[in-house]
């Protein structure tokens, strides 16, 4: 995050922006790319910092299920009229973080296919290439309760 004076360190800065640069390819990989950092409270949004913490205390889901929104808040100093900021910082994190967060800290797969390469689905009325023969198969005990 930033320091007293509200600008972060050279090095922290750097970090920031590799990880930003990381996280547009990513979207953009998927078909989701976005352009311009959320801001809360008038004030842009550290995406690296709100990774870095919220992976910190075990990610999204962890987080979410302990309910510390709130306590995230407080590390980034928002306006205290800023009243929605802990409901901002996890849909932003939904949006922005959450997915990239499942494929690069826990090393799950990315199980969305990118637009232009649909999953192959059959037609309406098409014959499927193989058929289920046990959907017919009914048991003695079945029988026997008819």
């Amino acid at each position: 995050m930033a320091n007293s004076t509200g600008k972060a360190p050279p090095d922290e800065r750097r970090k920031g922006l590799a990880f930003l640069d990381e996280l547009r390819q990513f979207h953009h990989s998927r078909g989701s790319p976005f352009k311009k950092i959320p801001a809360v409270g008038g004030k842009e949004l550290d995406l690296h910092g709100l990774y870095t913490r919220v992976t910190t205390l075990g990610g999204f889901a962890k987080v979410s299920e302990k309910n510390q929104w709130g306590e995230i808040v407080e590390e980034f100093n928002f306006p205290r009229s800023c009243s929605n900021a802990a409901f901002a910082l996890k849909q932003y994190y939904l949006r922005y973080l959450e997915k990239y967060e499942k494929v690069h800290h826990f090393g799950e797969d990315d199980d969305e296919v990118p637009p232009g390469n649909p999953k192959p689905q059959l037609p309406i009325g098409a014959i499927p290439s193989s058929y289920n023969y046990q959907q017919h198969s009914v048991s003695e005990r079945a029988v026997a309760i008819l």
